[in-house]
């Protein structure tokens, strides 16, 4: 059985993405754009038309109304933190960080998106 790579480390690049170098020597860049874009936590994904997640359990529909910001700020990747051992948590320049990002799915994004840069 063959162990799933995980990041050895994974470096902020200013605000524009994510370099993340795997146990098994790849290396990858992912840009803010395909992490934003791709973001997994329930509200993107009903945004983009997951509908999985977009029935409330009180079967009350939300009033809440979405404050819109500028593609900059939502964009701009500002800081990154370890959600347990097997994820990592992102926040936007808009506020938004309810998205977790396991470490399966940022490989799975890494090899449909990025930048794989070469060994050495």
């Amino acid at each position: 059985m063959q162990n799933k790579p995980l990041p050895k480390e994974i470096k902020r690049l200013q605000t524009s993405g994510l370099r993340i170098t795997w146990s098994d020597g790849a290396i990858h860049e992912i840009n803010s754009e395909v992490l934003r874009k791709g973001c997994p936590c329930a509200g993107c994904r009903e945004a983009r038309g997951d509908d999985s997640h977009a029935k409330p359990l009180t079967g009350k529909k939300r009033s809440l109304s979405i404050v819109q910001n500028t593609a900059e700020d939502e964009l701009s990747l500002k800081e990154i933190w370890g959600v347990g051992q097997y994820a990592i948590g992102i926040k936007w320049g808009d506020g938004h960080d309810s998205g977790i990002y396991t470490f399966d799915y940022l490989r799975e994004l890494a090899n449909v998106t990025s930048y794989a840069a070469p060994p050495g």
